[in-house]
């Protein structure tokens, strides 16, 4: 399923997940035939359904909050963050790269769960301004209480030490801070989440089949911990696999698989010199721009398929290529992993090899991908 763009924030866009319409068409619906007809239950039916719209969006709105302050931690670690977006468990900051350091990432872990119960505390002092009446409640009190608690909630639970939640990534900065090894922390903080999800899981079933659990009741309550508790299990399996990867990636070095020599053109070459007759043969080719002897940007298959191909004999390299200041440029004696974090970040299918201000080679994602493959970690990428 497609994620729909709805906005941006900060400079960071938002997208929704098709699946979240349907977690928020069951919210309403919960709140607006279960839970709030129980607790106003002189008001008519259309209140209940405005409570229950009005409850639904802005919590929604508040865990857009919670990830935004996460992303806003990072992008100040210069860690660019590629979007927010809501899906069927809430929502996630989809942040390009690991910290390089224990605090900052203690800050960007800690930063959502704090900001939802400051929420949360703003919702509750609302309500005490609002009337805090526990005996009559009104539907002001009602929709600010449930706010409240809701966001209290969030933050509490995302607390909880089970990786890759936020408090399972503060539970992994800390064991990194004591061992000084990101590598083991990662192992014991997935691990540590695993246990925690198939305790979810384990709990889950029993509910389903009718133990009183405290934490969920019925049949719905089980299957939704069920659920949780394999989406956590799959981030934390996840996890490992990925420091598998970068554990294996980190033993290279980018001069190691890296093209010497790649072609270079100058900026004044046109689109249908370096795709006329080539593309058909290669469609994975990228040229290196120059400028007076200096590298100014990269052309690469994308970008000269979107030159429709009229213009290609007036197109030309300087007006089609990806430019020097969009890039990282990979460096002779970095690892694979930083090269295709930097590839990921940009979308970009190779990344030139500079030294001194002249390319020097071309590192390509499909070479970077055939030394997992060759260590057995990936299969058909």
């Amino acid at each position: 399923m497609r994620n729909v763009r709805v906005g941006t924030l900060a400079g960071i866009p938002l997208y929704i997940n098709p699946s979240w319409f349907l977690v928020f068409g069951l919210t309403v619906w919960l709140l607006a035939f279960r839970i709030f007809p129980e607790i106003v239950d002189g008001a008519p039916r259309r209140t209940h359904v405005a409570m229950a719209l009005v409850s639904a969006l802005v919590f929604f709105a508040s865990i857009v909050l919670h990830e935004l302050a996460h992303s806003l931690v990072a992008k100040a670690y210069k860690i660019p963050v590629r979007s927010i977006t809501l899906f069927i468990f809430g929502g996630v900051a989809h942040i390009t790269r690991e910290a390089s350091r224990p605090a900052a990432e203690i800050l960007m872990a800690a930063a959502g769960p704090l900001t939802s119960l400051v929420l949360g505390a703003v919702f509750l002092g609302a309500w005490a301004i609002a009337g805090a009446d526990l005996n009559q409640p009104s539907a002001l009190d009602t929709t600010l209480f449930w706010l409240a608690w809701m966001n209290i909630l969030l933050g509490l639970f995302n607390l909880l030490p089970a990786f890759p939640m936020d408090g399972g990534r503060v539970f992994r900065s800390l064991i990194w801070l004591v061992t000084g090894s990101y590598d083991r922390a990662t192992r014991i903080a997935a691990w540590t989440g695993r246990g925690f999800a198939w305790t979810l899981i384990g709990l889950g079933a029993l509910a389903a089949l009718g133990y009183d659990i405290q934490i969920a009741a019925g049949a719905f309550g089980g299957l939704w911990l069920i659920f949780i508790g394999l989406f956590l299990e799959s981030g934390a399996r996840q996890s490992l696999v990925q420091q598998k990867l970068v554990h294996e990636l980190g033993r290279h070095r980018v001069s190691d698989l890296m093209v010497a020599d790649p072609p270079v053109v100058g900026l004044d070459v046109s689109v249908a010199t370096m795709a006329r007759g080539v593309l058909e043969l290669n469609p994975r080719v990228a040229y290196c721009v120059e400028d007076a002897g200096a590298f100014a940007g990269i052309v690469g298959a994308d970008q000269l398929r979107a030159v429709p191909e009229l213009l290609w004999d007036r197109k030309t390299a300087g007006e089609t290529m990806v430019p020097r200041n969009r890039l990282r440029p990979a460096e002779l004696d970095a690892s694979l992993t930083d090269a295709l974090l930097a590839m990921e970040e940009l979308d970009l299918v190779h990344m030139p090899v500079v030294r001194e201000g002249r390319v020097v080679g071309l590192i390509a994602r499909d070479r970077i991908v055939g030394v997992l493959r060759q260590a057995g970690l990936v299969q058909g990428m």
